[in-house]
């Protein structure tokens, strides 16, 4: 038989087997963003992880989509988005977040502190994917906070701040901070999650990443950490240890460590 006539069926094959593995990877994507369940959550993340690049073109579309108004989502998919394209940090995303950012109808009562978004443009700014505007807007607390913190997070140090230290930054955990010392800092960022029941627990261990992650080695489990922080309950305090243990890694592999 001809070879010929294979041709058409192999193509036929082909596109079908590409539809069925781009639903698969949008309902990956979705699973991230919407599910409340964290095993369901981490199993996507993994899978994303494993590709990211598959995974730019549905983040560029859904921001699209929010910023012309064909969207409207709410405040937990919305987070765990912007934590999504730091951890992509693909230079086209970076156009569709300034736009979310400048917008003041955009979810005007949307995170007044430790904001997503100022979190995700503050990262691509230090990684030289994305220039800061000259003309900020001014007319929410988030257009005044991304500037401060680019600067924290360029400047951030990388040596680890001894317990005792860290005891007079943080008071009325002392015991708690004394255990998570303790620990490795893979430990350290299961016992933040979501999963432990004593909030003191994972404050401790939130804290204790604040001022000693000085490698990149666990740079994607923190951003695991911050996508299952993705829900309106999440603590600001909370959120701006998370924020620094993340600029802390992100600064250490900039600089191959």
């Amino acid at each position: 038989m001809p070879i010929s006539r294979f041709v058409p069926f192999a193509l036929l094959t082909l596109f079908f087997s590409s539809i069925a593995y781009a639903d698969v990877t949008e309902e990956t994507f979705n699973t991230l963003l919407d599910s409340d369940s964290l095993s369901e959550q981490r199993e996507a993340f993994k899978k994303i992880a494993s590709s990211p690049e598959q995974y730019v073109p549905l983040v560029r579309n859904r921001f699209v989509a929010i910023v012309k108004g064909q969207l409207k989502p709410n405040v937990k998919s919305i987070d765990r988005l912007f934590y999504l394209a730091a951890f992509l940090k693909d230079k086209s995303l970076g156009a569709p977040m300034e736009a979310l950012w400048q917008d003041a109808s955009f979810l005007p009562n949307y995170c007044l502190y430790w904001c997503p978004v100022v979190f995700a443009l503050t990262i691509y700014a230090t990684s030289d994917l994305w220039t800061p505007p000259d003309n900020m807007n001014k007319s929410l607390p988030r257009h005044y906070d991304l500037y401060p913190e680019i600067r924290i997070a360029s400047e951030i140090s990388l040596e680890p701040i001894p317990l005792e230290q860290l005891k007079q930054k943080i008071m009325g955990i002392d015991r708690y901070l004394e255990e998570a010392s303790k620990k490795s800092e893979r430990q350290l960022i299961y016992q933040a999650g979501r999963q432990t029941e004593d909030f003191k627990e994972r404050e401790a261990a939130i804290f204790q990443l604040m001022y000693s992650v000085s490698s990149s080695k666990n740079l994607e489990d923190l951003y695991w950490l911050a996508i299952q922080e993705g829900k309106p309950d999440a603590g600001f305090e909370f959120k701006r240890a998370l924020y620094r243990a993340i600029y802390r890694a992100e600064k250490a592999n900039r600089r191959g460590q």
